[in-house]
Order: structure tokens, then C-alpha cells, then sequence
């Protein structure tokens, strides 16, 4: 019983990552983003993080969430497997779930948030990092 719990949770989260054409190539990333004016949110996850499939499952697979980010941002997921190998400089990941707010225009990282936290908060949070984007408000 625990090993299909184990891959329904694993199939849960490779189909909501799949379902929102979320970017794998920050670069791509951000040329979409300044063509349409967004912020980025680059997501840092691991496969076998249990706070990440917390996070994929109550926080992006919340409603408001996902109406939110859709309008606002540009969504990239990196696994942290794949920045050990290949550091992205000025982002100084130490573990997951991380969460960057990225500004594409200026190229500076706005806000930086580790952990699990629930979608108001997580909500919350992104707003205030709208709040210091010269980009677009929230």
C-alpha cells in the first residue's frame, strides 16, 4: 500500500508540472517574460523532498494560486540535482522547496523564500514581491 501511495504522489506532481507548461530553461524563461511583461518564479524541488510535494499538491493545485500565478509570472521548475551540476550564479540555493522571484528586466532577484507554507501565505508573499517589482503590480 505504501508503494502505490508513493507513485500516486509521484504521478500527482509529474502531471501537475507537466499540466502547466512550466519552463525547465531559465533563459527561454525569460524571454517569454519580457515579451509579456511577468515576473519569474523559479521553483527548486527535489523528487524525494516531501515539503515540495506538499507544496505541489495544496499551494500550486490551489485555485487562487494558480489564477495568480498564471496572470503574473512565468513559472520555471529546476530540480536542485540539475543546479548542483549547473549553478545558476546570484541564486545561492541550499535547499528545497525555494522559491525565487526573478525580475527579468533588470536581472536581480526580488525575493527568495524557503519551505513549505500554505497558499495564503505563499499568496502573500508573492504580492509583496509584485510590490517591489518596477515590472507590473499584482
Amino acid at each position: 500500500m505504501l508503494k502505490f501511495k508513493s507513485f500516486f504522489l509521484f504521478f500527482l506532481c509529474f502531471t501537475f508540472l507537466w499540466a502547466y507548461d512550466w519552463f525547465k530553461d531559465l533563459d527561454k524563461a525569460k524571454k517569454l517574460a519580457k515579451k509579456e511583461s511577468k515576473l519569474i518564479l523559479v521553483y527548486v524541488y527535489s523528487e524525494h523532498c516531501p515539503y515540495c510535494h506538499q507544496v505541489e499538491e495544496f499551494v500550486f493545485g490551489d485555485e487562487y494560486v494558480e489564477k495568480f500565478l498564471n496572470k503574473n509570472f512565468i513559472i520555471v521548475s529546476i530540480d536542485i540535482e540539475d543546479i548542483k551540476d549547473n549553478p545558476i550564479p546570484g541564486f545561492n540555493i541550499f535547499g528545497v522547496p525555494t522559491f525565487i522571484v526573478y525580475n527579468p528586466l533588470n536581472e536581480k532577484v526580488l525575493y527568495k523564500f524557503f519551505g513549505s507554507v500554505d497558499s495564503e501565505t505563499f499568496l502573500s508573499l508573492l504580492k509583496r514581491s509584485c510590490n517591489k517589482s518596477n515590472l507590473r503590480r499584482c
